[in-house]
């Protein structure tokens, strides 16, 4: 026979598996499995006078907080930061504010999707939604995504600035930490 105190520990159980689920970020990532991602040993990020930035409005303050955010993850994974034409990869990034519709031009300046129909479009971003950040790591000699991540980033104006710098380093950790993905020969 079951007694309260069971039912009360059982119901709190469920009840925390719930709230943890629900409560989870789920991040996903792609990427040109012909590349050679053994080869990469430096990064850089787009120079802020360069077209990149047009892809983008976004105040220097958020674009601080997502570039100091991938320079320290990438440390943690033993990448090198270097100049912008000497490095191995390149990383751009892209929030997705409250509209899809800056995502298909940023995906035109990346490359993710040369050439690709309405259709195409569709589907490269058919996961993506609005408060998210799309991390893309770029071949440097031909400045075309390799690798693809994107999660969760849903920055509150009424949150502290510390919030949502712990914020948008959590969401770089999670997609970062998939780089460079394992290739299954």
């Amino acid at each position: 026979m079951l007694t309260i105190k069971k039912i009360i520990l059982v119901t709190s159980f469920f009840c925390s598996v719930l709230f943890i689920t629900g409560c989870s970020t789920s991040t996903e990532t792609s990427f040109n499995d012909e590349f050679d991602f053994t080869v990469v040993k430096t990064y850089s990020l787009f120079p802020r006078e360069s077209k990149f930035t047009e892809l983008q409005e976004m105040s220097d303050f958020q674009r601080n907080r997502i570039e100091l955010a991938v320079e320290k993850q990438m440390e943690l994974q033993n990448f090198s930061y270097t100049q912008f034409e000497q490095a191995d990869v390149i990383i751009s990034y892209f929030l997705v504010g409250n509209s899809l519709s800056e995502l298909k031009k940023y995906n035109k300046g990346v490359k993710a999707c040369l050439g690709c129909s309405q259709n195409e479009q569709a589907v490269l971003n058919k996961d993506i939604r609005t408060s998210m950040l799309v991390l893309d790591v770029l071949d440097s000699d031909k400045k075309r995504s390799i690798f693809r991540g994107y999660t969760k980033l849903d920055l509150d104006p009424e949150d502290t600035s510390e919030e949502n710098q712990q914020e948008t380093i959590e969401a770089v950790q999670l997609i970062l930490s998939q780089f460079p993905p394992e290739i299954k020969q």
